[in-house]
């Protein structure tokens, strides 16, 4: 995982944790087991599982492709990779503020930056986990972190809550940037087909879990979950 992303995740994630006055431990741990335990999280990561496994038949081809054809321009490229590596949570959080103080939604300001940043943080902590438990060497040659793809786990699982906070329009147009991230990985050799297929898989099954608690949290406080949208009506008195 890209450095100055981890020192950014920890910093803010030393803030919420002295700032939020409920059980932070609590939330990761129900977050954590709902990642795994989840039905349809089973069946995002089983798939992607799946994915993954008969991706590396044709892992090489795709190299050569990219090699060779290109995926994407070399703007759009570093774009990608850019979002996924140093971007995207800093996006996110800025549009959480921006939103949470423009509402008047002071009071969720804490909930909010405490869902991103704690799913976030664990995705970036399975990610890690899992690169040095497989060894995989990227296919450009260096080693040993390919699988699976950490900017693309990581940008599914900012897609992963900006739908769940901002609905699923928002959540489309994150999930396309999440998507670009993850075929840039390619188009640069840092990564095989195989690698960011799970990353995606991975990437989202965290970001539902931790979304999954943050409902069950904001039910239990009497929140709605979904944005609300205030109109105000004029009736001519003449």
């Amino acid at each position: 995982m890209n450095q100055c992303r981890w020192i950014s995740l920890f910093i803010i994630f030393g803030i919420i944790h002295g700032e939020s006055d409920d059980g932070v431990l609590g939330y990761f741990t129900e977050s954590s087991s709902k990642i795994l335990l989840n039905q349809s999280n089973q069946l995002i990561l089983g798939s992607a599982a799946l994915a993954a496994l008969a991706a590396t038949k044709v892992d090489h081809q795709v190299k050569s492709y990219a090699q060779t054809k290109g995926l994407l321009s070399d703007d759009i490229s570093h774009f990608g990779d850019m979002y996924g590596g140093r971007w995207g949570h800093w996006l996110l959080w800025s549009s959480i503020l921006a939103t949470s103080l423009d509402n008047g939604e002071n009071a969720k300001l804490s909930e909010k930056m405490e869902f991103s940043t704690l799913a976030m943080v664990t995705n970036g902590i399975l990610t890690e986990t899992m690169k040095r438990g497989f060894g995989r060497k990227r296919p450009n040659g260096s080693c040993c972190k390919s699988f699976p793809s950490g900017h693309t786990s990581h940008s599914f699982t900012i897609a992963t809550v900006v739908n769940e906070l901002y609905g699923n329009q928002m959540g489309i147009a994150a999930y396309c940037l999440a998507t670009l991230v993850a075929a840039s990985r390619i188009n640069d050799n840092k990564h095989y087909l195989s690698d960011v297929l799970f990353g995606a898989g991975l990437g989202t099954a965290v970001g539902r879990g931790f979304a999954l608690a943050y409902q069950n949290r904001l039910n239990n406080n009497g929140i709605s979950a979904v944005p609300q949208l205030s109109f105000k009506i004029y009736i001519p008195l003449n």
